[in-house]
């Protein structure tokens, strides 16, 4: 993640968020997520002009979750022993919108991780790391 992209995901989640250990947890998961190996330590600074939650963002946050949620289980549909990397893999390959800035699916993953261990925990044990930034 570059500081670009950290800053455009910060903005994000502050908008939807006034817990600033959730944002600093979403921004390590997501750093993580995406194949950092780095040590990671964040301390987020918030002054008075920092972006607040609004309810258009929070809204549209949950939007992305049911979008998501719904595009989980027609994957999963098409095929229940489905490993957790090709459900990433095909959601990738939907372009879907409303992504968090600068973390895009990574910023999800926990959710997506959470609806496969739901709809599959038949095969939940064999979910795997994957790298986000690949090439396909």
């Amino acid at each position: 993640m570059t500081n670009e992209d950290l800053c455009q995901f910060i903005h994000s989640r502050l908008k939807v968020t006034s817990d600033l250990q959730e944002v600093t947890s979403q921004v390590i998961d997501t750093c993580l997520y995406k194949g950092s190996r780095d040590n990671m330590s964040i301390i987020l600074v918030v002054f008075p002009g920092a972006p607040k939650p609004c309810p258009d963002a929070i809204a549209a946050d949950k939007e992305l979750d049911r979008t998501l949620e719904k595009r989980v289980k027609e994957i999963i549909e098409e095929n229940s022993d489905i490993h957790f990397t090709d459900v990433l893999f095909k959601l990738m390959s939907l372009n879907i919108e409303g992504l968090p800035p600068g973390g895009g699916l990574a910023a999800k993953r926990l959710l997506i991780g959470q609806l496969y261990r739901e709809i599959c925990p038949h095969l939940a044990q064999k979910m795997e790391s994957f790298d986000y930034d690949c090439k396909y």
